[in-house]
């Protein structure tokens, strides 16, 4: 995660003779130290950053700026329980060091289920910490937590401090597109893949808001080029299996659905896909053995028992299809109350 470098100033006390404290000459050299360190890391060396932090603490060991700058290397070097001993320190030394708290909420994001990241978050920002990532992290946080109107706040905030913020764009086109705002999703997923043309995600997500709209010509490309960036995107490639089926390209289709799910993955999407267009082409032996194998491998599947309902139907085994489109009900799939009514009769 690239950062902006952050330079404490450290007022100066009047000179006085205080037990255990550092002298004015080594506050002097502890401040030299520091911004060396500063330096080091900017330019990605580490372990020079490290020791030079080090002696800042060997020279005052309260200073709280050197135990949260040593903790942001062992973040660096992915030593995670190091870092946060370290970030704790540095708020023992000073509990209102605002980038302490948010350095905490990070190295416990996705780690903790108590949501103490998003105390901390909160807790960094309350004190000052205008940084972009922290309203980012505070976003997700709240994502998760199904607070999204309050994280379109937080991506609002952290896009205006950083106008180029990529992931900030992504996720709020994904708060855009739950909303049913396809226009605004689409506006963002752009504005994500132009400060990151590299973003296999983005370009991906906006495909299937492209579907979303009727724009299938638009997400075979988009899902193409998250392809291009990443090979082992398997959504995109079912999905734009998806898109090239309305598009009449059947043959692409089916390569798509069939790389899909050869790739070693169990992708029930795929496997439902490819059942549908075999179905939709009369072969329905072959669509039913495709979703009993994927039944056996996700036997809670909503969908997968929905499809197979239809395809039964299609058979003539209108049984079997209502005993498949009452496990769909079961498991959520509210679509299937609308075959459901063929079992009455």
């Amino acid at each position: 995660m690239k950062r902006n470098l952050i330079f404490f100033v450290v007022g100066i006390l009047a000179c006085q003779l205080v037990y255990g404290q550092p002298s004015f000459s080594e506050r002097r050299q502890r401040d030299k130290s520091l911004n060396e360190g500063i330096t080091f890391i900017s330019e990605r060396q580490y372990e020079l950053a490290a020791a030079s932090f080090t002696h800042c603490l060997d020279l005052d060991s309260t200073y709280a700026p050197a135990w949260l700058l040593r903790g942001r290397i062992f973040i660096e070097w992915g030593a995670y329980e190091d870092a946060l001993e370290e970030i704790n320190m540095a708020l023992n030394y000073n509990s209102a060091l605002g980038e302490a708290f948010f350095y905490k909420g990070y190295v416990l994001f996705g780690r903790d289920s108590t949501g103490e990241d998003r105390q901390l978050f909160d807790r960094a920002i309350s004190l000052g910490y205008e940084d972009p990532w922290a309203y980012y992290f505070r976003a997700l946080t709240r994502i998760r937590d199904g607070m999204d109107e309050k994280a379109m706040n937080d991506l609002n905030m952290a896009i205006e401090l950083k106008d180029d913020f990529a992931l900030a764009y992504h996720e709020r086109a994904g708060i855009r597109r739950r909303r049913g705002d396809l226009q605004g999703s689409h506006f963002d997923y752009q504005r994500s893949v132009s400060t990151d043309p590299d973003f296999a995600l983005a370009y991906s997500n906006m495909g299937s808001v492209k579907i979303l709209m009727g724009d299938y010509a638009g997400a075979i490309k988009d899902y193409s080029r998250a392809l291009e960036l990443d090979p082992d995107l398997l959504m995109a490639l079912n999905n734009r299996g998806y898109a090239r089926f309305f598009t009449e390209d059947r043959e692409g289709a089916l390569q798509d659905f069939n790389a899909a799910i050869t790739s070693g993955s169990l992708l029930s999407q795929a496997k439902l896909n490819k059942a549908s267009l075999l179905a939709d082409q009369g072969q329905t032996v072959q669509a039913l053995a495709l979703l009993d194998e994927a039944l056996g491998e996700h036997p809670d599947e909503a969908l997968l028992y929905l499809n197979r309902g239809l395809v039964r139907e299609l058979t003539g085994d209108l049984d079997g299809a209502c005993e498949d489109w009452h496990r769909a009900i079961e498991l959520g799939a509210r679509e299937a109350n609308e075959f459901i009514k063929e079992c009455d009769r």
